[in-house]
């Protein structure tokens, strides 16, 4: 009877939590049993394996020692001490490189918390590995992960590359491992495994995309004990270049413009992409006009398709685009991406340089000011010199006839500053003694690198 006792006391403080270990493979958690093996690693290459803590128990453990000893080994994971609260997980990876040969490098992987311990032992081979060459037109990437780019064909035509693989050791090396995997990816030329690449030798073999549709699409390659990621990108038959088509009058600044887009021949397939435009300031002083811009979205790019057998090309879902000129003189280029085309489809657009646009322009008195508000924009960013020339209220000039001021550097700091436009809103203030009800009006000239603009103004 007190056994029983005792053993009902225990009980409930060993089932307190519970660690256990996993290691991870596409979302498929396995125990981890006495032995991890990583299997053989390249000289020089690193093996990874993804790791989950799982706490099993019903209250929160605390991880306090969490390594693996040995030569070349590491773990990714939180600092220590960390917790997991019951019914969590907490992942990690170990990592393993060697740059030199042997055939066991061990470690011990071990979790201590404040509720049990887990351990076991991590083994590793170094090999040499063998040396991959791609040549062109394909490109290759160490990685990670290690690629081979396979580039853009034609759905339904053939692409390949050309491969040497090296055994930079010493000794015969014997590859078990020689496969491709993937729609449209295959080993035309080359060995079967398995086969012997002797000491300082080499061998080629080639490896074909054939894709049959539009798409991208993945594959792998794997030798021995490396797997490179392959991918290609396939494309319909090119379209006709497409026409870009503005709509008549000449191109101004302040404008709100209409594109439209058709084929010159009936498309052989259906295709989409997107039309984008880019602008480029004649001025200096700035180096965009954020208002240049289409409409629908307030962006600089649209979606764009064609179905099969039509020359019509819905923009947006529409069957044209509104976009704004701004108020920079330069040039808006339209160009075409994620499609292929027959030939270059880049329009570009010229925003002449133009005279001070005015808005709005009043004249007030008030008790011993005249003030003088222009709002406008200058699309050559090169406003400065400003005349103003007083009358009375019989149109007579007022002495001492034109006064000339010139705001250039004050228009330059602006202009700079802003970076949104030549639009700006001016306030000129002239002190006055006496009576002004006798001063019935003003002619202002403003003045850029085209020409002078004048404004007749009456004092309200």
């Amino acid at each position: 009877m007190t056994r029983t006792l005792l053993l009902a006391l225990l009980l409930p403080i060993a089932m307190r939590a519970q660690i256990t270990l996993y290691t991870v493979n596409n979302g498929v958690e396995t125990p981890i049993g006495a032995v991890l093996d990583l299997g053989k690693v390249a000289a020089g290459d690193t093996a990874s394996v993804h790791l989950r803590l799982r706490n099993k128990g019903t209250t929160s453990a605390a991880i306090r020692y969490f390594f693996a000893d040995g030569v070349g080994y590491s773990i990714d994971r939180p600092a220590l001490p960390f917790a997991i609260a019951p019914g969590n997980v907490q992942d990690a990876q170990v990592n393993f490189s060697n740059a030199t040969p042997g055939p066991l490098y061990p470690a011990n992987l071990r979790v201590d918390s404040d509720v049990n311990s887990v351990s076991a032992i991590v083994i590793a081979a170094v090999v040499v590995g063998p040396v991959l060459t791609v040549f062109p037109a394909c490109t290759g990437s160490n990685g990670p992960p290690a690629s081979i780019d396979f580039g853009l064909a034609q759905a339904g035509q053939l692409r390949l590359c050309n491969f040497s693989l090296q055994n930079p050791g010493t000794q015969d090396m014997t590859i078990s491992t020689f496969k491709v995997t993937g729609a449209a990816f295959q080993i035309s030329t080359g060995p079967s495994a398995p086969f012997t690449v002797p000491a300082g030798g080499a061998i080629t073999f080639v490896v074909t995309f054939t894709p049959t549709t539009a798409a991208s699409y993945t594959g792998s390659l794997a030798i021995e004990t490396r797997t490179y990621v392959l991918t290609g990108t396939a494309f319909n038959t090119p379209l006709p270049t497409p026409l870009l088509e503005f709509d008549a009058g000449s191109i101004q600044s302040a404008q709100q413009r209409r594109l439209t887009m058709r084929l010159p021949t009936a498309a052989s397939s259906s295709a989409s992409g997107n039309v984008n435009l880019a602008f480029v300031p004649d001025s200096a002083l700035v180096t965009d006009d954020p208002a240049v811009v289409f409409l629908a979205t307030g962006t600089r790019s649209l979606p764009f398709s064609v179905t099969q057998g039509s020359t019509l090309i819905s923009i947006g879902g529409q069957t044209s685009a509104l976009f704004q000129t701004g108020t920079t003189s330069g040039r808006i280029r339209f160009t075409l991406s994620g499609i292929s085309t027959a030939g270059d489809a880049t329009t570009t657009l010229t925003i002449p340089a133009a005279p001070i646009s005015i808005d709005t322009a009043t004249a007030t008195r008030r008790t011993g000011d005249l003030d003088i508000q222009v709002t406008g924009f200058d699309n050559t960013y090169s406003a400065g010199v400003m005349t103003f020339t007083f009358s009375d209220i019989f149109g007579q000039a007022i002495p001492p006839g034109a006064i000339r001021a010139d705001f250039t550097q004050d228009f330059r700091a602006f202009f700079t500053k802003a970076q949104a436009g030549s639009a700006f809103q001016v306030r000129v203030s002239f002190p006055v003694t006496g009576d002004t009800s006798g001063i019935g009006s003003v002619d202002v000239q403003l003045t850029n690198a085209t020409r002078t603009k004048l404004q007749h103004l009456v004092f309200q």
